[in-house]
């Protein structure tokens, strides 16, 4: 299964490479720190540390072992790591250590650093994930990046959240994944892509199915014609890779939710859609509705942050009160609901035995709704957990309300 990919943690799982299983680990040390030397930076003490636990395992492989270098850990706030770290870490270990998890996030890594991990990636045979976001990365980091993927078979994961590198590197990208047939995970949000850059990526996902997972959330949309909506909804038609998309603030509307949803209907991999914060309403519900009707293979709907109402909850729960026995999460956060939508929602749930996960804190809970979700949660055999959802019944003088729990899918 497609696991969500974890964005604000950095993690480097290393094992030693069979070539050189019976390499001194103190050599390694001292290879390290003489490439510390070269680029005028001191050590990363929790690197030392971690070749000397290796040391102490005395494994001639070893798999699992992180070392936490994340820019937003304490002993980083003030000195995060820059290019050169980076520069000492990627010439030197790529020779001895196969590198399978790395995830640099939170960093200041910038373009000379993206550069040299960009030629790593030309000659590494082992990385299977890479997390640069919010590295100060800009097109020509992307392209290094861009280079060294299209000379890579192994790296499934890349994560660029939060670098400006906008429409080039957008374009960039998108050339890239004519040629690489490897990549499953791609997260591209908050980077600045336009109309341009979606278009082309949508046309190339129209022939690439490898990748699993994308994430385009909050582009710069330049019209309100919704014209790169009705492309990610060309493309779906068609494509039968993905199983993870995310495309929150999109300006997506009522006719951009209908296209979505009709689109849906011939596809038969997407299981997780994420239409949160943007402008869906009433119509756009029924669309979705309509989709949940036939029942297709969609197991997680975000619409947090919409304005789908009343009319648009209740068509939804019609539809999956007797229709879907898929859809086992639902997120429909601050969406203008009131009362009369959340009880037709808590009716449903007793109907529904597969939607295990409701999201609904944000809506106008009143009383009569506190009740009924309070009912689905009580009892020795609950039809909501209380890890399941985001809302927690209490009493106070015999009147139920509802609290919000800090229980959550995704933080996006």
């Amino acid at each position: 299964e497609f696991q969500t990919f974890q964005h604000y943690f950095i993690q480097i799982n290393l094992r030693m490479s069979d070539s050189e299983a019976e390499r001194d680990v103190e050599n390694l040390i001292t290879v390290y720190k003489e490439a510390c030397k070269k680029v005028e930076k001191p050590p990363i003490n929790r690197f030392i540390e971690f070749l000397n636990l290796v040391d102490k395992e005395n494994e001639s492989s070893i798999d699992g072992y992180t070392i936490d270098l994340s820019g937003n850990l304490p002993e980083f706030r003030n000195n995060r790591l820059d290019h050169k770290d980076v520069i000492a870490l990627s010439r030197e270990l790529s020779e001895d250590f196969i590198l399978s998890d790395i995830n640099l996030s939170f960093n200041n890594i910038e373009n000379t650093g993206a550069i040299a991990l960009g030629k790593s990636l030309q000659d590494n045979k082992f990385l299977e994930s890479l997390n640069l976001s919010m590295c100060d990365i800009d097109v020509k980091g992307v392209e290094a990046i861009c280079t060294g993927l299209q000379m890579n078979d192994n790296l499934k994961s890349l994560n660029l959240k939060g670098n400006k590198f906008g429409r080039q590197g957008g374009i960039l990208l998108s050339a890239t994944l004519q040629v690489n047939s490897t990549l499953r995970d791609l997260n591209i949000a908050d980077t600045d892509q336009n109309n341009e850059s979606l278009i082309a990526l949508t046309t190339v996902l129209h022939n690439n199915t490898s990748l699993k997972k994308l994430d385009v959330s909050n582009p710069l949309i330049s019209s309100e014609q919704e014209e790169t909506t009705v492309h990610f909804a060309t493309m779906l038609k068609v494509n039968y890779g993905l199983v993870e998309l995310h495309i929150c603030k999109h300006g997506i509307k009522d006719f951009g939710a209908s296209q979505l949803s009709d689109s849906l209907n011939d596809n038969k991999s997407l299981l997780f859609l994420n239409l949160g914060c943007n402008n869906i309403g009433e119509d756009g519900a029924k669309a979705i509705a309509r989709l949940l009707s036939r029942n297709t293979p969609l197991k997680k709907l975000s619409l947090t942050s919409n304005r789908i109402g009343n009319n648009g909850i209740v068509a939804i729960s019609e539809a999956i009160a007797t229709n879907n026995c898929n859809l086992n999460t639902l997120m429909i956060n601050n969406n203008g609901i009131t009362e009369a939508g959340l009880c037709a929602l808590a009716a449903a749930l007793r109907l529904n035995i597969t939607l295990t996960n409701i999201y609904l804190w944000g809506n106008e809970l009143q009383s009569r709704a506190c009740s009924a979700f309070e009912r689905l949660m009580e009892g020795n055999k609950p039809r909501i957990l209380a890890h399941n959802t985001d809302i927690e019944p209490y009493k106070v003088d015999g009147v139920t309300y509802l609290a919000e729990a800090g229980h959550y899918l995704f933080s996006h």
